[in-house]
């Protein structure tokens, strides 16, 4: 519980929500709608449109999807992937101004 409660996990999770909204999404063809994959570095939200429109989630949302998919497991391995690199910062960040 204390791992979850640092300031290393909480910004793991807004890295991540923000990542989203800022790297475009791999786009791809599943019959005759079209899929939108975001999520770095492994994707866990899935947006299905009718119709090509932008690469970007926020106008994605809002702009007559046809349905989304949120996969929790990608999700989490991307606040994980993104929690270890921030600890590994902070580790190398700590040894080099203690010399």
């Amino acid at each position: 519980m204390r791992r979850i409660q640092t300031w290393e996990c909480k910004l793991s999770i807004l890295i991540t929500i923000i990542l989203s909204f800022i790297i475009p999404a791999n786009i791809g063809q599943n019959g005759t709608l079209i899929k939108y994959n975001f999520g770095f570095p492994c994707e866990y939200w899935l947006i299905y449109q009718g119709n090509k429109g932008s690469s970007q989630l926020f106008s994605n949302l809002f702009d007559g999807n046809k349905g989304m998919n949120i996969n929790i497991l990608g999700f989490f391995a991307n606040v994980f992937i993104i929690y270890i690199l921030l600890v590994l910062v902070k580790k190398i960040y700590i040894k080099v101004n203690m010399k």
